[in-house]
């Protein structure tokens, strides 16, 4: 019988971050995906802030803007129609959550799973299989076995120290395996229900010119082709509240793609319905113009972006609702993306929680096959700590998409307006520079805090997540400073914060590290890291390359692109100007932090005794 040490069942966003994941930890994984080739309708398009970092992480940095989608710099919300001003607009260009890569990024989901799929098979570390349906799940003992028919009908058999059920809210991990022997099911999250249907399309818009439609009024305006799209299609991200039919729509994709996501409310949808005709009769009147840009009136009247120009590439109803786990695995099986959560598209949360149960599981995964003799308590342990700390991921997400919904659904509010208003009065207080309108900022800057039962120290600050800068070092250029997590053989990371004579605290560092004995996969010598956050390079005999935060005007210098008000001064100010050694998780996570060697000891010691 065939073996391996991962069974990832679905090649979905979150199945093949997982199998990136485990890969840069040295852990193999075998990829089952029952379609030969990716769905080419695009489904998800949004990608939120700590998404983006973590596919940077996985190596698609490089294609992720440009080639897979655009940056997103504003979400609007309007009455009616997006042809209207904005009541409210959330602006993702500053460094609200303490984060250099793009907060938010529109996609084309069948470019981001080619990327991803090319990366899997690329890597000695993944093998991927399509045209696999997976057809029976059985037990070797303490291992479980997946049977699949091949692409070409062939019954194989293999055994997996885990199986991960990534294959979507009805796939057959879940509904057909985990629900039958140990009651796994999607049920409603108390926290935030939602249930509706919408009408949801996906339309390939080109562009009229006066070779294509001399009769096209705004041509004798001096409107060229490209004003003419960006009139009748905004930039941007867009929700339309009642009076009217809640809306969602906006650009995704590359901007040469000409793509344009369009859902709105269709609650009372009945099978008798025509979705293509609901469609024309929805986004007739959003498209259509009585003014230019500068509200002055066309000397014509209304004009309508021309049908000829709308190409349908699918319309259909969806049943949108929330709906989460009531249990995240079962012994060695696993439960990821869809297959344990789904989300309305209020808020983008759908393939970005996906990518966090991935990311956060696949070290949890690499210490139980790296540590010599892994227990059942502490893998019940680790994946409990992982259940946790995901329960309170969604609900995070949820509360997003909450506020999100209620806004598109119901509209502007008395209560709504008030908050906004005193956000806005605050920026002006002189000790309060800038307060994020951001509706994650508050869970981003907490990170997993609140957990009960998480894998960290709350009592010497664990569960954060730690920010994102650029540093560089006297012989390296700028860098993401999550480089310095990524570029260690062991599963953590300590980061020494230097001040002044930083090779004391290093000797102190590998003093401390040797007196704990940690196992030398999870936490060695090597996989020091050294941060000088004051910018002081001392002449240094260490072997250990140090790095500071490179200031804005260098970064600018080198064509570096920043947000307007980023500050490298983030990573410090989250993590605390006292601190002095910081343990990082793979998944930017920080397991604790101390300020000074006998509170670092002590740290060493939890995190082996929590592996024991």
């Amino acid at each position: 019988m065939e073996k391996t040490e991962v069974v990832i069942v679905g090649a979905g966003p979150a199945g093949l971050a997982l199998a990136l994941s485990l890969a840069k930890l040295k852990v193999h994984s075998v990829i089952l995906e029952k379609d030969l080739q990716i769905t080419r309708d695009p489904r998800g398009v949004y990608l939120t802030h700590d998404a983006v970092r973590i596919l940077w992480d996985l190596g698609l940095g490089d294609s992720l803007i440009g080639e897979i989608g655009y940056e997103l710099i504003t979400t609007n919300f309007h009455t009616t129609s997006f042809a209207n001003k904005p009541f409210y607009t959330l602006d993702f260009g500053y460094d609200g959550y303490s984060q250099v890569l793009p907060n938010a990024v529109l996609h084309i989901q069948p470019k981001l799973e080619a990327a991803m799929q090319q990366k899997a098979v690329e890597s000695s570390f993944c093998d991927l299989r399509c045209g696999c349906t997976v057809v029976g799940k059985e037990q070797d003992g303490e291992y479980p076995v997946i049977q699949y028919e091949d692409g070409k009908g062939v019954r194989r058999v293999i055994e997996g120290s885990f199986v991960i059920g990534a294959d979507g809210k009805k796939g057959v991990v879940r509904k057909h395996f985990l629900e039958v022997s140990a009651g796994i099911k999607q049920v409603d999250n108390p926290q935030y229900h939602y249930d509706g249907t919408w009408v949801a399309a996906n339309l390939k818009l080109t562009v009229p010119t006066p070779e294509t439609h001399p009769d096209f009024p705004l041509w004798k305006l001096g409107f060229d082709p490209e004003a003419v799209y960006d009139l009748f299609w905004p930039r941007g991200w867009h929700f339309c509240c009642p009076p009217g039919k809640a809306t969602a729509a906006g650009r995704f994709g590359p901007y040469e793609e000409r793509l344009w996501r369009h859902e709105f409310a269709q609650n009372d949808w009945n099978d008798s319905m025509d979705a293509e005709r609901l469609l024309w009769e929805h986004i007739t009147p959003l498209i259509t113009r009585k003014t230019d840009g500068s509200n002055r009136p066309f000397p014509s009247g209304e004009v309508t972006y021309p049908r000829s120009c709308i190409d349908i590439l699918r319309c259909r109803p969806f049943r949108f609702t929330h709906k989460v786990v009531n249990k995240w695995f079962d012994g060695r099986t696993i439960l990821i993306g869809d297959a344990a959560h789904v989300f309305p598209p209020f808020g983008g949360q759908g393939i970005a929680s996906g990518l966090r149960d991935a990311h956060q599981l696949a070290w949890r995964i690499s210490l139980l096959q790296r540590l010599p003799k892994p227990d059942a308590a502490l893998r019940l342990n680790l994946l409990d700590a992982w259940a946790k700390e995901r329960h309170q991921g969604v609900k995070d997400a949820a509360t997003v998409t909450s506020i999100n919904g209620r806004l598109c659904n119901q509209g502007d509010t008395y209560l709504f307006w008030l908050l906004r208003t005193l956000l806005r009065l605050i920026r002006y207080i002189p000790i309060i520079p800038s307060v994020p309108e951001f509706p994650m900022l508050s869970s981003e800057t907490r990170g997993y805090r609140p957990v009960e039962g998480g894998f960290f120290m709350p009592e010497f600050g664990g569960g954060l997540r730690i920010a994102q800068i650029y540093v560089e070092s006297k012989h390296q250029l700028p860098i993401l400073s999550d480089e310095l997590i990524r570029r260690t053989d062991t599963v953590f990371t300590l980061l020494v914060i230097g001040r002044g004579d930083y090779e004391n605290m290093v000797a102190e560092a590998q003093a401390a590290l040797k007196s704990v004995d940690l196992d030398q996969s999870v936490l060695s010598e090597k996989s020091i890291r050294i941060f000088l956050p004051d910018n002081l390079l001392t002449p240094s005999t260490s072997e250990v390359e140090a790095y500071f935060p490179t200031q804005t005007q260098h970064l600018i210098d080198l064509g570096i692109a920043v947000k307007s008000d980023y500050s490298a001064s983030n990573y410090v100010q989250r993590i605390g100007s006292a601190t002095r050694f910081v343990i990082v998780r793979p998944d930017f996570h920080v397991f604790s932090l101390a300020k000074n060697t006998q509170e670092l000891v002590e740290c060493l010691t939890s995190l082996r005794q929590r592996l024991r």
